[in-house]
């Protein structure tokens, strides 16, 4: 789990210095990988690196971040997006673990690890942050009262 904490920090902190960056000249290689995944995507904004290119875009109501080496690999990828795009498994978790509690937001992280799932719950007077796998097995994340 802290590994993958750790990678979690990583990839935020990664996604932090995005903003100072340059706007890329994308080579054809990570553009064709790209468009092959996400042929529908909008608002495509990429940018690059020494060793990688950094892109950012929505496609289906979500909001997608991620980075590809120069070979056009996709290295890891955060998707943000509504309940309704959980896997059922972990949703029907939820609901069962969770009766009391409504979903916020997710955050998908998908890198070597796997994928692990950030599922912001809240009710009246909590905000809970559980993280998942993808067979459904949670651990609270953070919680935290309402102000």
């Amino acid at each position: 789990m802290k590994k993958t904490f750790s990678t979690a920090v990583c990839f935020a902190a990664l996604l932090s210095l995005s903003a100072f960056s340059v706007k890329a000249d994308v080579n054809k290689k990570v553009l064709k990988s790209f468009h092959s995944v996400f042929s529908r995507a909008t608002n495509v904004q990429w940018e690059e690196y020494k060793d990688h290119y950094f892109v950012s875009f929505k496609q289906n109501d979500m909001l997608v971040k991620a980075n590809y080496d120069m070979n056009g690999n996709m290295v890891n990828s955060i998707r943000y997006y509504k309940a309704q795009y959980l896997p059922l498994n972990i949703l029907y978790a939820i609901k069962e673990n969770y009766p009391s509690k409504t979903i916020n937001i997710v955050t998908e992280v998908n890198d070597d690890n796997g994928t692990n799932y950030f599922i912001e719950l809240k009710d009246n007077r909590n905000w809970t942050i559980i993280q998942s796998d993808a067979d459904a097995n949670f651990n609270v994340f953070d919680k935290f009262k309402k102000a």
